[in-house]
C-alpha cells in the first residue's frame, strides 16, 4: 500500500470516530479518582452571605423592653419632660437626623414601603455630611487647592547597551556603553495659571569609542523655567473658578468647591430645622393624646355612672328604669370604652414616636408625659417683616442663591475658553562636564585635563543656554467652547428662574400659614365657648334627669358632646401652637426660636496650635495688599444665626504661654463634622 493511501485511510478513520462521538463535551478520565467530587464542586456562582462587620449596637437597641399595650398598660414610672429637655436629648442623640414624615414602625412601612432610613440610607442626613463634602478628595476645597501644591519628582535610571556592527575590524565587532541618569524637579502651578519649575540632575556615560577624551564622564545641569498662559487659562479669577485643570463645561476650582460646601451647610441646617419641627409636633401630639384620653376617660366614668343609675332605678321600679334606658346606657358605656382604648393605644404610639425622635429605646419601663402647657396667648406677626425675614433667612432660598452664584462664576470661566491658547515659555540652564562627578581638588577646565569635576564645571557658569518662545493654538469654529458658554447661560437662566419661583412659593406658604395662625387662634375662643356650653348642658341635663324632667337619651347625648367638645378644644390648641412653629419654620427662624445654633466640631490640639502659630507669623509680618489678585465678591460674609448679633466676632485666641509650649499636642486627624449646640 502506498504512503498516500495510508494517509487517506487514517483520515477516514478519524472522521468516522469524530462523527460517532458527536459534538458534546466529554469528561476526562483519571487514573486515581478519590470519589469526593462534592467537596470540590459548587453548583452556583452567587450566594447570599453575611458581612463580617463589628459595629456595636446601641444600648437602647439591646436593652429595650416589651412595648406598652392594652394588655401591658402599666409602666414602672412616669417620665416628666419639658419641650426644651426633649430638644436637648434629641439633638445630643442625632448623629443621623431622623425624619418623622414617612416613618412607620409596621413591618411593611407606609403604603407597603419601608422608611427612608431603611430603604435608602445614603439619602439620610447626618452630622458628617458637610465635612464629607468639604473633604471630598475629588471635588472638595482641599482637593481644589491641591492643584496648586508644589510637586517634587525624581528619576534615577541606568542603561547598559551592546550594539553589534556589520563591519570587520581586527579587534572590535561591536560597541558597549553604560549610561546613568539622575534628575530631580520641583514644580508648582501658580494662581495665574502658569507653571514654574526648577530642575537639576547628573548623568554618567561610559563607552568603548576610541574618539572619547575619557572613557567615562559625568554631566550635570541646573535649570529653571516657566510656562504662563496669556489668554485662555490665564488669570487668578479663572483659575480660582475652573482650576488649572478645568475644561469646557467642567469647573473644579476652589471657589466652586467652597460653594458646594456652603450648599452642604444649608442642607444640614434644613435637616436640623426639620428635626426640630418634628420634635415639637410630636411633643404636642403626645400632649393632645393625654388630653384626649382624659376626656374619653371622663366620658367613660360618666357613662358608667349613668348605667348604674338606670340599673338602680330599674331595681326599685322607677319610671326611668326601663329596659330601653338600660340598653342605651350600656351602649353609651361601650362606645366610651372603645374610645378610651383607642385613645390609650394612640397615646402609646405617640409616646413611641417621641422616643424615636429623641433617639432612645422604644420602651424602657418609663412613660413620657409632657410637662409644658401649650400657649393660648395671641401671637401677632407683622406681615412685611415676616416676608422680609423669610426671603433673607430661608435656608432653601440661601442654598439656591449659592447655586445661582456658582453658575454665574461658571459662566465667567466658560467665556474664557472663547480665547485662543497662547502660552509664553522660557528656560535658563547651566551645564557642567567632567571626568568625575565631584572632585574638590580639581581646577581649570575639562579640555586641558586638569578640570575633571562636573559639579565644579557647573558652578563656573561657563556653559549656559536659555530659551524663550510663544506657542499658540486656535480651534477653528470654537464649537465645544460656544456650546459650553451657551449651556452655562441656560443653566444660569434656569437657576435664576427657580430662585424667583422659590421666593414666590415661600410667600404663598407664608400667606397660608399666616392665615392658619389667625384661624386657629379665633377657633380657640370658639371651641372654648363650645366646651363651656357643653359643660353647662351636661350639668343641666343631669339635674333634669335626676328629677325626671328629661330622658336618658338627652343625658347620654350631652355626655358625648361634652367629650367631643373637650377633645376638639385641645386639638385646636395644639393646632395653634403647631401653626406658630410652622410660621417660624417657613420664615427661617425656627432654630433661633428654639435657641439652637450650629457650629463646627472640635479639631485636634495640634491643629489649633498650628493655626495659632500661623496667626502669630502673619501678625509679626508686614501687610502686603493682594487685592489685585482677588476675584469679584462671592460671599457677603458670615450669616447671623441669631438676629441682632455680630457674626464676625471671633472666639478668643489661646494664650501665648499655651501656644509656646503646648502640652504634648496630639497629631490626630481633624474632625470637621458639624455639632449642634443649644441655648436655653
Amino acid at each position: 500500500m502506498s504512503r498516500q493511501m495510508k494517509l487517506k485511510c487514517i483520515l477516514a478513520v478519524v472522521l468516522v470516530l469524530t462523527a460517532l462521538s458527536g459534538c458534546q463535551p466529554q469528561q476526562p478520565h483519571y487514573l486515581f479518582p478519590r470519589g469526593n467530587v462534592a467537596a470540590h464542586y459548587i453548583a452556583e456562582q452567587t450566594r447570599i452571605e453575611y458581612p463580617d462587620t463589628k459595629v456595636p449596637s446601641l444600648d437602647d437597641v439591646c436593652g429595650t423592653l416589651e412595648p406598652l399595650t392594652l394588655d401591658n398598660p402599666d409602666p414602672k414610672e412616669e417620665w416628666l419632660l419639658t419641650l426644651d429637655e426633649v430638644r436637648q436629648m434629641a439633638l445630643e442623640n442625632s448623629k443621623v437626623l431622623r425624619q418623622l414624615s414617612g416613618v412607620s414602625f409596621s413591618s411593611a412601612g407606609v403604603n407597603g414601603m419601608p422608611s427612608l432610613l431603611l430603604s435608602s440610607p445614603t439619602s439620610s442626613m447626618t452630622v458628617w455630611d458637610p465635612a464629607i463634602i468639604e473633604s471630598n478628595p475629588q471635588a472638595g476645597v482641599q482637593a481644589a487647592l491641591a492643584a496648586f501644591d508644589a510637586v517634587w519628582s525624581s528619576t534615577i535610571a541606568w542603561d547598559h547597551t551592546e550594539t553589534p556592527y556589520n563591519r570587520y575590524s581586527a579587534d572590535i565587532y561591536g560597541s558597549m556603553a553604560d549610561a546613568g541618569t539622575f534628575q530631580t524637579t520641583l514644580s508648582k502651578t501658580v494662581a495665574t495659571g502658569g507653571n514654574v519649575y526648577a530642575s537639576t540632575g547628573a548623568g554618567y556615560d561610559w563607552g568603548d569609542a576610541t574618539s572619547r577624551l575619557w572613557s567615562s564622564n559625568w554631566t550635570s545641569y541646573l535649570e529653571a523655567g516657566f510656562k504662563q498662559p496669556l489668554l485662555r487659562g490665564a488669570g487668578v479669577e479663572y483659575n480660582r473658578i475652573a482650576g488649572p485643570n478645568g475644561t469646557p463645561g467642567n469647573s473644579n476650582g476652589v471657589m466652586i468647591a467652597r460653594i458646594n460646601t456652603d450648599m452642604a451647610l444649608a442642607d444640614f441646617e434644613m435637616g436640623v430645622r426639620n428635626l426640630l419641627q418634628d420634635i415639637e409636633e410630636t411633643y404636642w401630639n403626645l400632649y393632645y393624646a393625654y388630653r384626649n384620653l382624659s376626656a374619653s376617660g371622663a366620658g367613660l366614668d360618666a357613662a358608667l355612672q349613668s348605667w348604674r343609675t338606670v340599673n338602680a332605678q330599674f331595681d326599685v321600679g322607677h319610671v326611668q328604669g326601663t329596659a330601653q334606658n338600660i340598653a342605651q346606657a350600656e351602649q353609651n358605656y361601650q362606645r366610651f370604652k372603645v374610645s378610651v382604648q383607642e385613645a390609650q393605644s394612640n397615646l402609646y404610639k405617640n409616646e413611641q414616636l417621641l422616643r424615636y425622635m429623641i433617639g432612645i429605646a422604644p420602651t424602657d419601663g418609663r412613660l413620657i408625659k409632657p410637662v409644658d402647657e401649650p400657649t393660648v396667648a395671641r401671637v401677632k406677626y407683622d406681615w412685611d417683616e415676616v416676608v422680609a425675614e423669610a426671603l433673607s433667612r430661608s435656608p432653601e432660598i440661601r442654598k439656591q442663591k449659592w447655586n445661582v452664584k456658582k453658575y454665574e462664576l461658571q459662566l465667567i470661566a466658560q467665556r474664557n475658553y472663547l480665547m485662543p491658547q497662547v502660552d509664553l515659555e522660557g528656560l535658563y540652564r547651566f551645564h557642567g562636564l567632567g571626568k568625575d562627578l565631584v572632585d574638590l581638588s580639581s581646577t581649570g577646565g575639562p579640555l586641558d585635563g586638569s578640570y575633571s569635576d562636573a559639579v565644579g564645571s557647573l558652578t563656573t557658569g561657563d556653559y549656559q543656554n536659555w530659551g524663550m518662545g510663544i506657542t499658540a493654538s486656535v480651534p477653528i469654529g470654537f464649537r465645544q467652547e460656544m456650546a459650553a458658554v451657551r449651556n452655562a447661560e441656560l443653566m444660569l437662566s434656569r437657576e435664576r428662574a427657580i430662585l424667583q419661583e422659590q421666593e414666590l412659593e415661600v410667600v404663598h406658604n407664608l400667606s397660608d400659614l399666616y392665615r392658619d395662625l389667625d384661624r386657629t387662634y379665633r377657633l380657640i375662643e370658639d371651641y372654648l365657648a363650645v366646651l363651656r356650653a357643653a359643660r353647662k348642658e351636661f350639668r343641666a341635663v343631669s339635674a333634669s334627669f335626676d328629677v325626671g324632667k328629661t330622658t336618658l337619651f338627652e343625658v347620654l347625648n350631652a355626655q358625648q358632646k361634652l367629650a367631643e367638645a373637650e377633645s376638639s378644644y385641645y386639638r385646636i390648641v395644639i393646632d395653634y401652637n403647631v401653626a406658630i412653629m410652622n410660621l417660624n419654620f417657613r420664615k427661617g427662624s425656627l432654630l433661633e426660636y428654639n435657641g439652637v445654633t450650629l457650629a463646627e466640631g472640635p479639631w485636634g490640639d495640634k491643629a489649633y496650635f498650628d493655626a495659632y502659630r500661623r496667626a502669630r507669623e502673619r501678625d509679626a509680618g508686614h501687610y502686603l495688599n493682594y487685592g489685585f489678585t482677588e476675584p469679584q465678591v462671592v460671599s457677603r460674609g458670615t450669616y447671623p444665626q441669631i438676629q441682632g448679633t455680630d457674626p464676625t466676632i471671633l472666639p478668643p485666641l489661646p494664650s501665648t504661654e499655651k501656644a509656646a509650649e503646648p502640652a504634648a499636642p496630639k497629631a490626630t486627624a481633624p474632625e470637621t463634622d458639624k455639632v449642634i449646640s443649644t441655648e436655653k
